[in-house]
């Protein structure tokens, strides 16, 4: 499977479940009843692709990929209940008629498919993997499908552009008509770009209707719900917002900081009340890390707290002058999501070094430098030393050698350290001169050390530097070459005293 698409879809499930996570909390409000059932909706959608992608079973797959069907229906059909409970008018009776009548058929179709062949023509029999369901022959119902659930978009479109033209002076009644043409392109162009183009088992449909979820929600809820001037006064709204937020004049100076954000980092509101806005705003960098995209660094500010800052004008009624809302979403929760699957993808963890997985995507890029040097380590004795002191003593070595590594290392900007192996670890040195793989191969052999031999790390150590471009494996196989004819010389000697140690404090467990 494509890695970029892999990587977008986990962007689209991460989307997916952010409105679930906020919206589910304590929100009962009728106006957005259908918003919760369609963000629901397309979170378990979420949940049926990945069980196409994470389960072995193929009966299950073919039904969990079935299934999507009538999902598809369904979001349509909340799409157009939403936008009816947004503009506050009644859905028609017609419509919810037709719409659980057609959501039997949908099911129906969905779950014997496997005998009938309507939508998909290909029984769970016929198959052997997702990719033979998805490239399967279309079923004769499979084009009626479609054009159902694209004429409930354009029929939700379409109703908001006929209502749009009553209401051509209401700002948030553009923006969710917007955001539904956008979703109506975004769709259709996947899903011909899927037809014609893209072959991959990466259902794009679920793809743009999730992104399609998405941006509705955050027209309808995140903005109507944080400031809406025409159905409420200012502190009716304020008072049951869970986002923080701080007011200002229309020259950015500091009218009035909300609660939350006052009492969870001890904001002094008289010593900012008047003064601009970023007086404020470098106070909190301490605790805060305030973005506007995505930026996962494993090793920077890990600690601190993740807000996304949002600013909207807004005008109070009777008055001529305006001013402006500076919301803080609080997106901890979704970084440290990102950060643990980063983390799990690059990273060891018994020793936090990178692991080998991010080693090989780096040697590509790495390839063919010039000054580029390398350095090989094997941890000697880590089998005797697991036999004869117990699986403890193999961990600690593995640590202890990782911890003087980036100790060694913590001097050189551009490096790459990784455990790539159960007792190999593996350096690359850019922009180096030919004495520092030398040197570092020193200094971490010294770091190593130790008159007692139950605190000795023995590490066999290869090392090789090359100015021209040359091939990096080869450059790592001459490392390796190095590194065992100094095993060789060293390894037994450590081992032999590792177990007279072991014989002679009575710590011998074999």
């Amino acid at each position: 499977m494509d890695d970029i698409l892999m990587i977008f879809l986990i962007g689209v499930v991460i989307i997916s479940l952010v409105p679930v996570i906020n919206l589910n909390k304590a929100y009962t409000d009728k106006k957005y009843y259908c918003l919760k059932y369609l963000i629901n909706v397309a979170f378990f959608w979420t949940v049926l692709i990945l069980i196409e992608l994470l389960v072995n079973n193929i009966g299950i797959i073919y039904y969990a990929h079935m299934l999507s069907f009538p999902v598809k229906f369904v979001l349509a059909s909340l799409m157009v209940c939403t936008i009816f409970n947004y503009i506050e008018k009644p859905i028609p009776t017609y419509f919810i008629i037709l719409f659980f009548v057609f959501l039997t058929l949908e099911i129906g179709l969905a779950l014997s498919n496997s005998f009938t062949g309507l939508l998909v023509d290909a029984s769970v029999q016929d198959v052997s993997s997702l990719y033979d369901i998805v490239n399967a022959k279309r079923g004769i119902l499979f084009i009626y499908h479609l054009i159902l659930s694209f004429s409930i978009l354009l029929f939700s479109v379409g109703y908001l552009l006929y209502f749009l033209r009553k209401y051509k002076g209401v700002r948030q009644y553009k923006q969710i008509t917007q955001a539904m043409v956008i979703s109506i392109v975004l769709v259709l162009s996947l899903n011909l770009l899927q037809l014609l183009v893209i072959d991959t088992t990466i259902d794009l449909t679920y793809v743009s209707l999730v992104i399609a979820v998405f941006l509705l929600y955050r027209v309808i809820y995140k903005r109507d719900m944080v400031f809406n001037l025409k159905t409420s006064g200012r502190g009716e709204i304020l008072s049951n917002m869970r986002e923080m937020y701080i007011l200002t004049d229309r020259d950015k100076n500091i009218v009035e900081i909300s609660n939350l954000l006052t009492k969870k980092y001890n904001v002094e509101e008289d010593n900012y009340i008047g003064k601009p806005l970023d007086d404020l705003i470098d106070y909190l960098t301490d605790n805060i890390i305030f973005y506007s995209e995505y930026n996962i660094d494993q090793d920077q500010d890990a600690q601190k707290d993740h807000f996304h800052l949002r600013e909207k004008r807004f005008k109070l009624k009777g008055m001529d002058d305006y001013g402006y809302m500076i919301l803080l979403y609080d997106e901890t929760k979704v970084f440290n999501l990102l950060r643990e699957l980063n983390r799990l993808s690059n990273y060891d963890s018994m020793t936090n070094l990178h692991n080998r997985n991010y080693i090989e995507r780096q040697l590509d890029e790495l390839d063919q430098q010039e000054n580029l040097g390398i350095i090989s380590l094997d941890l000697n004795g880590l089998k005797v030393n697991n036999d004869y002191l117990g699986h403890e003593r193999g961990d600690y070595l593995l640590k202890t050698l990782a911890k003087k590594i980036k100790e060694v290392m913590k001097d050189y900007a551009k490096n790459h350290i990784a455990r790539i192996g159960g007792d190999e670890f593996l350096i690359i040195l850019e922009n180096t001169s030919p004495k520092e793989p030398e040197k570092i191969k020193k200094r971490i052999l010294d770091l190593c050390e130790h008159p007692e031999i139950d605190k000795v790390v023995s590490v066999s150590i290869g090392t090789t530097f090359s100015k021209e471009k040359e091939d990096i494996f080869e450059l790592i196989q001459q490392a390796d070459k190095k590194m065992y004819e100094m095993k060789r010389s060293q390894s037994d000697k450590y081992k032999r005293k590792i177990v007279e140690f072991a014989k002679k404090s009575d710590k011998y467990i074999r």
